[in-house]
C-alpha cells in the first residue's frame, strides 16, 4: 500500500501545481492542453473515435511521422466520462514527458501504479481539493445530494465525486 500512497501523493502534488499554474477559476481541458504544450514544446491533438471498442475509453501516443501526440477519446461515453478521459490521457503524456523536468519521482514503474498515477492525476485537476472541500462544506444537504451537487459542478461522474471526497477524508 506504500507505493499507491506515494503515487497518490504525487499525482495530487503535481495536478496542483499545474492547475495553480494555469490560474483558471475552474478546471480546463484545453488550458491544460495548453500548458503541457506550452511548457513541454509538444503538439497534442484530440480526436473522438466512434470505433473504439467497448470498455476502451481513450489512448495516447506519440506519433513519430508528425511529431504530435495523438489521444483518441471514444465519442460514445457521456461527456463527463470523455472529460475525466482526456485528462487522464493528458497525464499519461504530462507523466512520460515530465519525468526529465521532475514532475514525477519515477514511483510507478508498473503499468497498474501508471494507471493509478494517471485516475489520481485526472480527479485532482478536475476537482482541486481547495474548491472540492470549500464546495462539500457549503452544501448543506445530506451527503448523497452533496455529491449530486458536486458531480454536475465539476463536471464529473458521481463515482468521482465519491472517490475524491473520500481521498480527501471528507467521508
Amino acid at each position: 500500500m506504500k507505493e499507491y500512497e506515494i503515487i497518490n501523493a504525487n499525482a495530487e502534488r503535481v495536478a496542483t501545481a499545474i492547475y495553480d499554474g494555469i490560474g483558471d477559476t475552474m478546471p480546463s481541458i484545453l488550458s491544460l492542453v495548453r500548458w503541457t504544450e506550452e511548457n513541454f514544446g509538444i503538439k497534442i491533438e484530440i480526436r473522438f473515435w466512434d470505433t473504439l471498442r467497448d470498455g476502451h475509453s481513450g489512448f495516447v501516443y506519440p506519433d513519430p511521422k508528425s511529431g504530435i501526440y495523438k489521444i483518441g477519446i471514444n465519442s460514445k461515453e457521456i461527456d463527463y466520462r470523455q472529460r475525466f478521459t482526456q485528462c487522464h490521457e493528458l497525464a499519461h503524456i504530462i507523466r512520460n514527458v515530465g519525468l526529465k523536468y521532475g514532475l514525477s519521482c519515477g514511483e510507478t514503474f508498473s503499468a497498474k501504479g501508471t494507471e493509478r498515477f494517471c485516475e489520481r492525476f485526472a480527479a485532482a485537476f478536475l476537482m482541486p481539493a481547495e474548491i472540492f472541500i470549500h464546495e462539500w462544506k457549503t452544501i448543506r444537504e445530506p451527503e448523497l445530494f452533496k455529491k449530486v451537487r458536486l458531480a454536475s459542478f465539476f463536471k464529473v461522474s458521481g463515482e468521482a465525486v465519491r472517490y475524491r471526497a473520500k481521498e480527501l477524508g471528507l467521508t
